[in-house]
């Protein structure tokens, strides 16, 4: 059946119906007419005749191309269709093996009362066995005395008619203990105790409802069935493969690490530790992922920002009085590195420190202080973070753009989004792929290390709110985030 479609296009402009279409922009990929020239199009330098960008249509690339993704989207479609039938007759199946699943359990529930009331009629029998038994024992013991008793009463009657008196008397004290003794006898019998049976029902009884209040739930669940991709699919599933994704593996409040503390930020060290520094004071708090065995170490100055410098060190930028190097070992403070300026933003790699010391300005010193190159910026260097290339990655103070300054001291623009506002913090993954933290906007961003791709990898539907520093461990592959306005910390794994 055709698609009328498909042989009534129009030779008209759809954005200028009086105006026919006789060109081909190539940079929009779109057809359009003399009109969308002035208006849509000035600036595009790719634009030719429909008849040049026509000419061998029919044995060109873009009609085989075309051909062969709808051969191919008939071939998957159909595929699918197959699917959905079978997966119509797996769940007719599956409706039956679940009704003849209940009616299993309901049937071993029977099979156990059964069983239950087997046993509970043995005991009743065995009971009452024991029951007629002691009262026929009784029955019997009473029954001889009532003969005795009887006999003698007779006998005493004929005695008294007949007998001399002294033989009578005889007769009256041999009756009279033998009559005390029956007294002693039925009264014993008057208070002593019968058996009876007593049924006392399970106190599951009256809650027989609430212990089996259903013989299962039946849910609805969607599940992903293996089906064959697309061409177009196929050909962009290296980037598809390698899109990471993030899970959070700790949070906990600042709060836990002691009272109206709030924490700026932090970096990763040895051992499953943090580092992390407080908004104001002079102190630095050392403990576990998730917040435990914290600790302080005190310092003599403010800190501005800390990063680490190897297995055994961290510095620690104070501002104009310098660097600090703190001993991961023994949590000591050593000597402090002299440099000019304020310091300010901090990073580290292969023995080298870049510190932001003055306005549009970046140094590199090493351990001993001595300055190996100065760099000027453009921009007003924020946060920044270098990776293993000696790159430096940095948040401009003055506005939502993120920079790079490359290892030969080039600068670069390499990432401004209407969705990225307050930039703060930035770091970098094993893979190179840069993310920086958006305060006002809630969210964090991730910059592919080829700078080809971008996108938001945690929200506000994430619960980020007012995301300040950001670390890395390469590592773990763990990304710490300081959260909800420097009161909660977040560790997230990469995956």
């Amino acid at each position: 059946m055709a698609d009328s479609r498909l042989f009534e296009l129009g030779k008209n402009c759809e954005n200028h119906t009086d105006q026919s279409i006789v060109l081909y922009c190539c940079q929009h990929d779109k057809l359009i007419c003399d009109a969308c020239l002035p208006v849509s199009h000035q600036n595009c330098k790719y634009i030719i005749s429909i008849e040049k960008a026509a000419k061998g249509v029919k044995d060109g690339a873009a009609i085989s191309d075309l051909e062969g993704r709808i051969s191919n989207l008939c071939q998957v479609t159909e595929n699918i269709r197959s699917k959905r039938e079978t997966t119509l007759v797996e769940l007719e199946k599956n409706r039956k093996k679940i009704k003849k699943r209940v009616s299993e359990i309901k049937q071993n529930i029977i099979a156990h009362l059964d069983r239950l009331e087997a046993e509970m009629h043995k005991d009743i029998d065995s009971k009452y066995k024991i029951c007629t038994e002691m009262v026929s024992r009784n029955r019997n013991s009473i029954q001889s005395s009532l003969d005795s008793l009887s006999t003698w009463k007779i006998d005493l009657k004929s005695l008294k008619q007949h007998t001399s008196d002294i033989y009578l008397f005889q007769v009256v004290k041999f009756l009279d203990a033998k009559i005390y003794q029956k007294e002693l006898e039925i009264r014993e019998i008057q208070t002593a105790t019968v058996p009876i049976l007593t049924y006392h029902p399970s106190e599951f009884e009256s809650n027989i409802t609430k212990l089996i209040q259903d013989l299962g739930r039946i849910t609805i669940e969607n599940v992903q069935i293996q089906m064959p991709l697309l061409d177009i699919d196929q050909q962009g599933q290296f980037l598809v493969r390698h899109e990471r994704k993030l899970s959070l593996k700790h949070s906990f409040p600042t709060r836990q690490l002691g009272n109206e503390v709030s924490i700026y930020s932090g970096c990763f060290i040895p051992d499953d530790r943090l580092l992390l520094y407080q908004f104001m004071g002079k102190q630095l708090i050392v403990c576990k992922l998730d917040g435990s065995n914290s600790g302080m170490i005190d310092l003599d100055y403010e800190p501005f920002n800390i990063c680490l410098y190897d297995k055994n060190h961290v510095v620690v930028s104070l501002g104009e009085k310098g660097i600090q190097i703190i001993d991961l070992t023994s949590f000591k403070l050593r000597r402090i590195i002299k440099v000019d300026g304020c310091c300010q933003g901090i990073t580290s790699v292969k023995n080298k420190i870049w510190v932001k010391n003055r306005l549009q300005t970046l140094i590199i010193v090493d351990i001993n202080g001595k300055v190996l190159n100065t760099i000027q910026t453009t921009f007003n260097p924020y946060q920044i973070c270098v990776n293993q290339d000696g790159d430096v990655y940095c948040t401009d103070l003055d506005s939502n753009k993120v920079y790079v300054i490359t290892s030969d001291g080039k600068e670069r623009e390499i990432y401004s989004s209407p969705d990225l506002k307050g930039t703060e913090g930035v770091a970098i993954d094993d893979r190179g792929d840069v993310y920086v933290s958006g305060k006002s906007s809630n969210n964090i961003h991730r910059i592919s290390n080829d700078r080809q791709k971008h996108d938001i990898v945690l929200t506000a539907d994430n619960g980020i709110y007012r995301p300040t520093g950001l670390s890395y461990n390469i590592e773990t592959k763990e990304l710490l985030v300081i959260n909800n306005g420097y009161k909660s910390i977040n560790i997230y794994k990469t995956k």
